[in-house]
Parts: C-alpha cells; structure tokens; sequence
C-alpha cells in the first residue's frame, strides 16, 4: 500500500516539473508576442483571443475537471502572461473588496496591476488619460437594472474610449460585522442598488436599523471595519479583506441574482464570431420615429438584447436611446443597420462592439 502511494506521488511530482517547464515555456512565448504587439502598437489583451483559448481548451477536455475548474486555471496562467507581456493596469470602482474588484479578479486573474477609484466617471477619467489600460465599469444588474452613472458618462466621455468586453457576474450578498447579536444593531451600511437588493431580508430581520448609503459595498464593508458598529452589506472577499465576520451569508431576495460590467478601452475588440454591439442616438420628435429605428434591425434580421432610454439633462422630456444588439459593427448587415441610423437620428454614437459573455464568473 505504502509503495503504491509513493509511486503515485513520485508520477504526480514528474508531472508537477513537467507542467512547470510547460507553463514557463508558454510564458516566454507570450514575452515575445508582447514585444511584437509593443511594436506594432498593438493591444495586450484581446478578448477575442481570449474567446478562442477558452473554446480550445475546452474543446480538450476529455477528462474528469470540469470546464470551469480548467478556466479558472488558464485565466491565472493568461494572466500571468499578461504581466509578462508588458503587463496591464485595470481601474475598478473601489475600494478593494468591492464586486467590481472581484469582477477584475474573475476576468483578468490575480496577476495584473489593478487601482481602484472612488468613482464611475473617474474609472472612465482614468483610462480617457491613459493612468489604465481598461476600466471595469457596472452597467445593469438583473434585479434592479441599470447603473445609470455608467450610460450617462458614455455620453460625455472621449469617442476613442470604447466597450471592450463584458462580464456577468454572480453577485452573493452577506452581511457583515463584528455584532453576532443583529438585535443590538443600529446602523446597515451599504450600496443603494444591494440594499434594494436585500431589502425583504432587512425587513425581516433588521427593520429597526437606520440604512446609511456608500458609495461602494466595500466601503461599508471598510466602514464597519473601521467604527467597529453597524454591519456591512458586502462580499464575501470584503470580508476577507477588512477582517469582518459573515454573520449572514446570501441575504439577497433573489438568488440568481447577477450584475453586468462593462471593459473599457480605447481599442476596438475584433470579430469574433459571436459578437454584441452597443450604441446610443437621440432622435427628432416626430410620430412613429423610434419604431422607424426598430424596423431597420428588423428588416436586418439583427436581434436586440436591450433597449433603455435616458433624459438627455439638455431639453425637457428629451431622450437619449441606448440599444444592445447581436453582431459586430464590422458585419455587412450591421453597417447597413448604422448607415441607415445615421439619416434618421439627431445623433449616433457606436458604443462599441465586443465578444458576448458567455458564462458567469
């Protein structure tokens, strides 16, 4: 028995130096590729490449790891390749802990240079002035819907900055504090949009709490850590990092609970096969011109995957239209689509076109 154990570690251990050598190999491969796309003014990250290495990998898998557990790997080992390329600097809305952080940390591994800013326009100012590369950005969640600070600041920020990639994440909500008894609780702590989100719970449990809003659930979540009162609603890696206990885990009313972010850069993401557009117009008040706008994807047979609209803050009961929809600006259909918006709308911008998400981090 003992000799058959160590005969099956001394295989684990060749196989251990094996995939070591593999993985360094592949890494001075990825430095070499980093000093062509330096070169060649090319972008560092690709989720288009990306795409494809997840959908290989995949394809090879014949074994008993699931696909999740074999990208969990490979977005470690790319990230690490990232780093050695020429390496990459992402701005979130912090502090760190926050589920915009945890998006970073799901999307682009555990190795890339993150900063984190206290707001959403300033993660689009951070990477207008090039502080970073991309910016990870909330743009919906899929019970409370949209993150209007994100629409409104595409209207105003530079047109090279573009939607880059996109993330849908699992969003598990906690409560957290140092207070085991929630009965001498005074004070909740937390984000608007994940109070909402939780707010069946409180009812039931901590309606004699006043709710104070942040700017982040990790700044509660820093809060509480700090006043040492109150409970945080957070994450659980805001827990982890400012040393609170998870008195409650998954408070949330709505268990497949999930929020979108939106990768922004100043590159346009290629073709991938399977792409989604993003676009924002305005249009002249006239009787039957939104539905004009919608017949040209219809007559295009382009699907939309969300319509929104906005005050446009410039004329009274005046909208801004935000519209997602299957395709790839660079597709034939898209650009007869576009071409034909650009005659009937006051005014068009192309948000950008990018790989859909096709699973939950």
């Amino acid at each position: 028995m003992n000799n058959e154990l160590e005969n099956l570690r001394k295989i684990i251990d060749q196989l251990d130096t094996e995939i070591v050598e593999k993985i360094q190999e592949r890494a001075r491969i990825a430095k070499k590729i980093g000093e062509f796309k330096k070169e060649n003014k090319s972008p560092i990250y690709r989720p288009d490449r990306e795409k494809e290495v997840y959908e290989k990998i995949k394809s090879l898998n014949k074994g008993i790891i699931s696909n999740y557990t074999l990208e969990a790997i490979y977005r470690e080992i790319m990230s690490a390749s990232f780093s050695v390329e020429r390496g990459l600097k992402i701005a979130y809305l912090g502090p760190q802990g926050s589920f915009s952080h945890q998006a970073v940390r799901g999307k682009f591994g555990s190795s890339v240079e993150t900063e984190s800013y206290i707001s959403i326009s300033d993660v689009f100012s951070a990477v207008e002035k090039e502080y970073c590369d991309y910016g990870v950005v909330p743009v919906e969640n899929s019970s409370e819907g949209l993150v209007n600070s994100t629409l409104d600041r595409f209207l105003t920020t530079e047109l090279s900055l573009k939607i880059y990639s996109e993330i849908y994440m699992r969003v598990s909500l906690n409560l957290l504090g140092f207070e085991t008894d929630i009965s001498k609780v005074k004070k909740i702590y937390g984000i608007k949009i994940a109070n909402s989100q939780c707010k069946n719970w409180i009812n039931a449990n901590l309606k004699h709490c006043e709710i104070i809003e942040t700017s982040s659930t990790a700044q509660a979540a820093k809060i509480v850590s700090e006043q040492k009162e109150g409970v945080a609603i957070a994450s659980q890696i805001a827990a982890e990092i400012y040393r609170l206990d998870v008195l409650y885990e998954s408070i949330e009313d709505l268990s497949d609970n999930s929020t979108r972010f939106l990768i922004i850069g100043k590159s346009q993401s290629p073709p991938s096969g399977r792409d989604k557009t993003s676009i924002a117009f305005s249009l002249h008040d006239k009787p039957g011109v939104l539905y004009h706008i919608l017949k040209e994807f219809n007559d295009n047979n382009i699907n939309l995957t969300k319509i929104e609209s906005r005050p446009t803050r410039v004329k009274v009961w005046d909208y801004n239209f935000f519209i997602d929809f299957y395709g790839h600006e660079k597709d034939p259909h898209v650009k007869i689509v576009l071409e034909n918006l650009k005659e009937k709308t006051t005014y068009l911008r192309i948000l950008g076109s990018y790989p859909v998400a096709e699973n939950l981090i």
